[in-house]
């Protein structure tokens, strides 16, 4: 018995070490720390939710920077970046594209600064962060948006926050784009909070009458939550992009990647592999109708 006590004693120093580890280098926010890269930032005034977990911002541009009609998307989690050859990988993917919605995106991966050429305005929410360092959802591009959305959900078993974000973008025919970036609630059998993540995206989604992307990775790893997506998107009339070379990353032979669109063309779409992110990105060329 005294032998079983002093082997026990390590683990229990070891299981208290661990604790105080992640008592002192992890950090759950209270609210989603926005960040916005961009020229125009101190222009975005908050707007009044009635959502507790949905925070807009809107600003006014005397002179508004048009979007264009056609243009390149690229939607890829990032897996924060702990992949190898990222960087490379991204660089080539995101040329000549005007919108990158990405998922795990860590802050230590200092995307605004390594494309701010390319993308100058950076749309960047954390719901954590570990050691220093945030992980969240982004949406670089290369135009400014008009307004933006930030939504978060708890995750019920690890208590760390999935994000939503959405931004819009004003069109030469007096609509708005509307783009959905989500990263959504994984860790949970029964899609209670999913379900609820779901709501809070309903609350931008319905607001708005033009054109829409809907975007992200969606954690569609089994049936029931398909079909959560699926009523969403008909209530909405969005529809889904579907690829000829459909390699998207799957868990028990679900994706778990989707782009769904409403009022704008496909005009190719394609899934490409890699192994640079344990999520393959997608890469699609869209013109608005």
């Amino acid at each position: 018995m005294r032998n079983r006590k002093l082997l026990l004693y390590p683990l229990f120093a070891f299981l208290a070490l661990a604790i105080v580890f992640l008592h002192y280098s992890f950090e759950i926010y209270s609210e989603p720390k926005i960040t916005l890269n961009s020229k125009y930032a101190k222009k975005y005034q908050p707007l009044v939710s009635t959502n507790e977990q949905l925070f807009c911002y809107a600003a006014r541009f005397e002179t508004p920077i048009i979007f264009p009609t056609e243009f390149n998307l690229l939607v890829w989690n990032l897996h924060k970046g702990i992949d190898k050859n990222w960087e490379d990988e991204l660089d080539k993917l995101s040329h000549h594209t005007s919108l990158a919605l990405l998922q795990e995106v860590s802050t230590k991966q200092n995307l605004p600064q390594r494309l701010a050429t390319r993308f100058p305005y950076s749309l960047y929410a954390s719901a954590y962060e570990f050691l220093s360092h945030q992980s969240g959802v982004n949406i670089l591009s290369s135009y400014p948006p008009e307004s933006y959305c930030v939504s978060s959900e708890e995750e019920p078993w690890i208590q760390i926050p999935k994000l939503g974000i959405s931004s819009s973008y004003p069109l030469a025919n007096g609509q708005s784009l509307l783009v959905v970036n989500l990263h959504m609630v994984n860790f949970e059998w029964h899609p209670t909070n999913y379900q609820q993540q779901l709501n809070e995206i309903i609350t931008v989604i319905s607001a708005h009458q033009g054109p829409l992307i809907l975007a992200g990775d969606f954690n569609t790893w089994n049936k029931s939550r398909l079909a959560l997506i699926k009523a969403v998107t008909h209530q909405h009339q969005l529809q889904e992009v579907h690829y000829e070379n459909d390699v998207r990353t799957r868990f028990l032979t679900n994706p778990l990647d989707h782009v769904f669109v409403r009022g704008i063309e496909v005009l190719q779409a394609d899934v490409i592999e890699t192994d640079s992110s344990d999520h393959n990105p997608l890469l699609l060329k869209l013109s608005v109708q």
